[in-house]
């Protein structure tokens, strides 16, 4: 669990310096992120749950440690308020785009991917319901 970034609860990045994620900029200071260009607007709960992900990329998160990390919710805690921020987040950072980053890995949990691959056999598009 060393490896996971607590840094994403409360508060986030607390400096102002953007962090680069292959197609995607993370503004901290105003809770933005970029996409090619174009600016995305987060609420704060959206913009840590990505920030969390993203320095954690490639990693496959489960629902208990993102409830935990970025809600500081008991793992016992029966809620679909994750699964409703990373509907919210697929419709705003990965929207049109061809690539999605934002991926659900089947049975395991969500990671994101600074450079996307295509769904593989454990994973499913993020058009599909979430698990």
């Amino acid at each position: 669990m060393d490896a996971i970034s607590s840094t994403a609860t409360g508060g986030a990045n607390s400096g102002s310096t953007p962090i680069r994620l292959g197609a995607i900029t993370l503004h901290p200071h105003e809770h933005e992120v970029e996409r090619n260009g174009k600016i995305i607007k987060l609420r704060k709960k959206e913009y840590q749950l990505l920030e969390f992900l993203g320095k954690n990329k490639n990693r496959v998160m489960n629902r208990n440690t993102l409830l935990e990390y970025v809600w500081n919710y008991n793992v016992q805690t029966m809620t679909n308020t994750l699964e409703v921020h990373i509907s919210n987040l697929r419709r705003k950072i990965d929207g049109d785009y061809p690539s999605k980053m934002l991926q659900t890995i089947y049975g395991l949990g969500y990671k994101f991917c600074d450079a996307p691959e295509t769904p593989g056999p454990h994973q499913i598009p993020a058009e599909t319901v979430p698990i």
